[in-house]
């Protein structure tokens, strides 16, 4: 990988997508996906997804992830979605090419959904395309993936907590963030770091209610218990 403040993030893409703007990669990765759904086997795998976008595509990778998790799945859903997040801001840190745990990279996504899902994406980055734009780059520059890796670390660990509703502004934060990196446009980059930082307080918030609810439903009970000594 590139050195360099001037360097931007892109170079955690494959050198065929590091100048293609993000419409286009998501154009790429959306017509892998037919072909995949059109074919004897329509099946997708976390693997499948890697590689559709390529091992050294940690940031397209996060992004597609953070995008998957904002659908319903069964349970168990989000907890596989959050480790392959936090595996790629691993391998991201660490800048190795992407690996999965086969326990991750074995499980079945929801093909169909996820093609609705990047199709509305697609369109909407074309539509943010018109107001987003290169700026305060040196938010995009390789200087700042480690802090990148770090913040999708963190909220690849929240996104393990099975409670409702909780994973989607940390999912939605690191999917601007990742918007950010490709676009080069850093102030997206900050709005996107600020919802995902957010949804910890959110997450923070509702598990110290869930924690008080339980004490004093656990203080009730025990009152209402008659004392038999």
């Amino acid at each position: 990988m590139m050195e360099g403040d001037d360097v931007p993030a892109r170079a955690a893409l494959p050198d065929d997508r590091q100048e293609a703007p993000l419409e286009t990669i998501l154009s790429d990765v959306l017509e892998r996906m037919r072909l995949i759904s059109q074919g004897p086997d329509p099946r997708l795998t976390c693997y499948k997804v890697i590689d559709i976008v390529g091992p050294r595509s940690h940031i397209l990778a996060i992004l597609i992830f953070s995008v998957l998790n904002l659908l319903p799945g069964p349970p168990g859903y989000s907890v596989v979605i959050g480790l392959a997040i936090m595996a790629f801001s691993i391998m991201l840190f660490l800048r190795m090419p992407i690996r999965l745990w086969t326990f991750v990279g074995e499980r079945r996504l929801p093909l169909r959904l996820l093609l609705k899902l990047l199709e509305f994406f697609s369109g909407f980055t074309r539509v943010v395309s018109k107001f987003s734009k290169p700026r305060a780059t040196s938010l995009t520059s390789q200087r700042i993936l480690p802090a990148i890796a770090l913040l999708g670390f963190v909220l690849g660990v929240a996104m393990l907590v099975p409670i409702p509703f909780t994973n989607t502004l940390p999912s939605l934060g690191l999917a601007i963030v990742c918007v950010g990196i490709l676009n080069r446009d850093g102030i997206a980059v900050l709005i996107g770091g600020i919802v995902g930082l957010i949804g910890l307080v959110v997450l923070a918030v509702t598990l110290w209610a869930v924690f008080a609810v339980g004490v004093f439903l656990g203080e009730a009970i025990q009152h209402e218990i008659p004392d038999t000594d």
